[in-house]
């Protein structure tokens, strides 16, 4: 039988075929990643034989075989050159025709038989047959035939590349070089089986061996052709128009199946050249594209793309350059066929990624597994167990003076002096006003000279015996001196002094020289600024996690390298709203050691909550929101 692949399942005449059940060697995902790194140690080697080894050595690994054989065609036979297994003695040598390639021989009686050709530039090189009992996993199914069928296809295009490698070596030093190139280039290609890194890796592989303005790599999927990757680009924009031109022209070429050089737009050399320049022509030009080479991505299955590159100039690429071109397509190929294959499986990329790190962490030494089970419960501890305070931001900072004082005259009067202005920072009993005393002072003059005359005629009348004289003299000193401290304790009150220290709030106090006061009248405020308080708002997420005597920590815009400590002092039980939202009022008090905070100073404050880890924090917000949704959908 022949199975979608091409590769042809037959049992031996006359057995009965029970029922298929799977044969493959390990988990699809595994058998993928086998046939991965059984296609990387195919490109790897440049001789053909070793080649054939490789493939005989990795049928058995990818199936379950009991022998696995390669056979090459000689004249109209083919001829067994290689055997594993058990039977590998008695198919040594053995020569079968053709056409009986797919069924059993008689050293294979009893077995079934799988066969996959190996073509190398649509040559017969080789055939792959694998065999097994009957008894033991039962006729291969497709799955296993698609699996021998790519491990075949691989070699096919190793050993053409190998070929080509053996070609090149006798060129000179620079085709050495490219080879290189291209060996680097093929391992790039195969090792990955992501389907968009590889179309990135081609296309942009190709600038190390050509010279071109606009390469690009597409792919037929879903009926069309469409471009999935574009040199020097991350991503594809199918909206532009440049690039749905280029798309056109892709399919029109994958169209043909045959790779093609238009060396000259102008000067079209074959009939394909004439007939794309005849319907692309206004196109090529429009996006100056004057030579282009076109790769279709062809295998045994058909074209499944077209790997295509433009120059504005003519004769972009030289021959050698158009072999290596040739090379690439062959290897994106493969590589395209295998990262198809691979995105069908399944979970195929997460059990990729934990497999391969599973077994490169089985891989390390046992000291160096210590160390990391080490460091990873050291970070999880980190993370869960050491805990410092959660901050809850502060919205709209306002400094308030904690405490006021009104600076008031004791006497009524015109101020003729001030000796602060607004913003000054004054001591307790520091003058502040001043009122005219003119009249006060003379008569305060007067009273003391009236007190020295009584006091000089007492002493007069004291020294000529006349008590009563002195008596009287005695008496009026005594009343003028009272009325002279009366007078002074009155000019004294006319300089207005601070009852506290703190800061002038008042504005342009200096205004009121001239004005006339009156006793008790207010002339300026000043606010104790030792300590402050700080108004601000609390979002209502966070209010319930704010306790008043809190730590309030704040920093402002005039001296951001320091950080203020102050304590919550309130909570408001009912909520402001605005704009932004609504937030609860809360104040905090602030010392003020050397006045540096000031009111009016734009300020930033953070209430230091109780104490969470790092993954507390990670998961606060999360965990909150998913309990809303919970109670929305089950209460």
């Amino acid at each position: 039988m022949c199975d979608s692949t091409g590769s042809r399942v037959t049992t031996v005449a006359g057995d009965a075929l029970s029922t298929p059940t799977p044969g493959l060697s390990a988990s699809p995902a595994a058998t993928l990643l086998a046939l991965q790194e059984a296609t990387i140690d195919l490109f790897a080697s440049d001789d053909a034989s070793e080649i054939a080894g490789k493939v005989l050595s990795w049928a058995p690994r990818l199936l379950a075989l009991e022998t696995a054989s390669l056979w090459v065609p000689g004249g109209d036979d083919l001829e067994c050159r290689g055997a594993l297994g058990a039977r590998r003695e008695q198919l040594a040598g053995a020569r079968i025709p053709r056409s009986a390639a797919a069924r059993a021989t008689a050293a294979e009686d009893g077995l079934t038989v799988l066969t996959a050709d190996i073509t190398a530039d649509g040559d017969l090189v080789a055939v792959l047959r694998g065999s097994r009992p009957l008894s033991g996993s039962g006729v291969f199914t497709d799955a296993e035939g698609e699996v021998l069928h790519r491990l075949a296809g691989a070699a096919g295009a190793a050993m053409e590349h190998a070929r080509q490698l053996g070609a090149s070596r006798r060129a000179a030093d620079e085709s050495a070089r490219d080879l290189a190139v291209i060996t680097e280039m093929s391992r790039e290609i195969t090792a990955t089986l992501d389907l968009d890194r590889v179309l990135r890796t081609v296309v942009n592989l190709a600038a190390r061996m050509l010279d071109f303005d606009r390469g690009a790599v597409a792919l037929y999927e879903h009926g069309a052709c469409d471009i999935r990757a574009v040199a020097g680009a991350d991503g594809v924009d199918a909206r532009s128009d440049a690039l749905q031109d280029l798309a056109v022209r892709a399919a029109w070429a994958a169209g043909t199946g045959e790779p093609f050089y238009l060396s000259d737009r102008d000067d079209p050399a074959s009939d394909a050249e004439r007939t794309f320049v005849q319907v692309f022509g206004e196109d090529l030009e429009r996006d100056g594209a004057e030579s282009g080479l076109y790769l279709p991505l062809r295998d045994e299955e058909g074209v499944i793309g077209i790997l295509l590159f433009e120059a504005g100039r003519t004769g972009f690429a030289s021959e050698r350059q158009r072999e290596m071109a040739a090379i690439l397509a062959a290897q994106a190929t493969v590589a395209v066929r295998n990262a198809q294959l691979y995105r069908q499986v399944p979970l195929a990329d997460t059990l990729t990624a934990l497999s391969a790190k599973r077994e490169a962490l089985l891989a390390l030494p046992r000291r160096r597994r210590m160390v990391y089970a080490a460091t990873f419960l050291a970070v999880i501890a980190a993370l869960t167990l050491i805990r410092w305070p959660l901050r809850v931001t502060g919205k709209d900072p306002v400094f308030r003076p904690l405490w006021r004082a009104e600076v008031r005259p004791t006497l009524a009067g015109v101020i003729d002096r001030v000796f602060v202005r607004e913003g000054a920072l004054v001591e307790l009993g520091a003058p502040v006003f001043h009122l005219r005393d003119d009249e006060l002072r003379a008569e305060w003059e007067a009273a003391v000279a009236a007190r020295s005359s009584a006091e000089r005629a007492a002493a007069i009348a004291a020294a000529n015996g006349d008590a009563a004289g002195e008596q009287l003299q005695r008496i009026r000193a005594n009343a003028v001196r009272r009325e002279a401290e009366l007078l002074d304790k009155q000019l004294r009150s006319a300089v207005v002094r601070s009852p506290a220290a703190g800061m002038i709030l008042t504005p342009r106090p200096e205004e009121r020289i001239g004005s006339y006061a009156e006793a008790g009248d207010l002339l300026a405020v000043v606010g104790r600024t030792d300590s402050l308080e700080v108004d601000f708002g609390v979002e209502q997420h966070d209010v319930a996690r704010v306790r008043v005597g809190d730590e309030v920590r704040l920093r402002v815009s005039a001296l951001p390298q320091r950080t203020f400590s102050g304590r919550l002092t309130s909570v408001a039980p009912l909520p402001e709203s605005g704009e932004s939202g609504v937030w609860y009022p809360a104040r905090a008090v602030f010392a003020n050691d050397g006045s540096l905070l000031r009111p009016g100073m734009e300020a930033y404050a953070r209430v230091l909550t109780d104490r969470a880890s790092v993954l507390g924090r990670l998961t606060r917000d999360p965990v909150r929101a998913l309990r809303l949704l919970w109670w929305r959908i089950w209460s």
